[in-house]
């Protein structure tokens, strides 16, 4: 573990300011109680007191003879006793090619790890690491190399999206670029049923994924406040009568916007994570799979109206909604 602590370029790096501390340490005290003595002689001179000074002086002298050894003294016993070299190549590889150096070695197994696992996130840090480092030959080396494990990710993101957007939803009624892709008149047009299998298909798909609000509450609640997506706000998309941005405090005068109606059933899902303060026995029957009884604490969702959860508890009643939440 130690020498893995002492190959990170930035333990280096902070190694390397102490050792700086230290040198200006060792050459500043000295110095200042060098000129200290000699101004004190100088005065002593004219005073005739030139006896009484020397005790003083000497006293100076000898300790700034020892701050100015002590380093090397306490270097000369790291290396005795460290003897198998654990700790001092912190101290010996805290230079300015050690750090670049160290800098390098990290961003060669970020990159074999970046083309191993095609992840973004070890492109990002390795090119950091890149960056950081001062032999110019070899950073314009990885970072070629970078770039070509770069345009690897790229092409494998494009293959996972592409792939994410033609999987079918969990009802397999919809591929997930069909949800996210259905426009608005299309959604007017369908029939009650028509529009709750596709909201069920969406509600479906973020549950598996993501937990959280129940698909027959997130169909009822499409279904009551678009009025079976009859009624909302046009190029908003939004069926779940949603005001204000689920990361802030709501905006009662102002209804959220979604790009399509995908998005909008993902924020209706993050609404009552953000506001789990307010739905805390919501939340609480939602992950015990008890519908009906979270159910009872939608009246906040709707300004406090007390009608408000029997007409969803209707809803998922009179369309068995429930065979959703599977």
């Amino acid at each position: 573990m130690i020498l893995g602590i002492c190959n990170d370029a930035d333990v280096l790096s902070v190694v390397k300011l102490v050792k700086l501390v230290i040198t200006i340490i060792r050459i500043s005290v000295p110095i200042i109680l060098i000129v200290s003595c000699m101004i004190e002689l100088f005065h002593a001179v004219i005073k005739a007191e030139v006896s009484e000074s020397l005790k003083t002086v000497t006293r100076k002298i000898v300790a700034a003879i020892i701050i100015f050894l002590i380093p090397t003294g306490v270097d000369i016993i790291f290396r005795v006793l460290d003897y198998e070299k654990v700790y001092y190549p912190c101290i010996e590889n805290s230079t300015k090619e050690g750090i670049s150096a160290a800098r390098q070695v990290k961003a060669e197994s970020l990159i074999l790890l970046a083309k191993n696992t095609l992840l973004e996130d070890y492109y990002f840090l390795a090119r950091d690491e890149i960056n950081k480092m001062t032999d110019t030959k070899k950073q314009a080396s990885l970072t070629k190399e970078l770039n070509s494990v770069h345009t690897e990710i790229e092409k494998a993101k494009k293959e996972r999206d592409e792939r994410e957007k033609n999987k079918y939803s969990k009802t397999g009624t919809y591929t997930r670029s069909e949800l996210m892709d259905k426009d608005e008149q299309a959604v007017i047009n369908m029939s009650n049923e028509e529009f709750i299998k596709y909201v069920a298909a969406m509600a479906q798909d973020i549950y598996h994924e993501y937990g959280g609000v129940l698909p027959s509450i997130t169909i009822a609640q499409a279904c009551l406040e678009s009025g079976y997506g009859d009624h909302f706000e046009p190029t908003s998309h939004n069926l779940y009568g949603m005001i204000g941005y689920p990361s802030e405090k709501p905006l009662v005068t102002r209804t959220r916007k979604f790009e399509n109606f995908y998005e909008a059933t993902y924020y209706h899902y993050k609404y009552f994570e953000v506001y789990s303060d307010r739905y805390i026995n919501f939340n609480r029957e939602c992950k015990n799979g008890n519908p009906l009884l979270a159910v009872s604490d939608l009246s906040n969702y709707a300004g406090g109206e007390e009608a408000y959860p029997g007409k969803i508890t209707k809803i998922i009643n009179n369309y068995n909604l429930t065979q959703y939440d599977k």
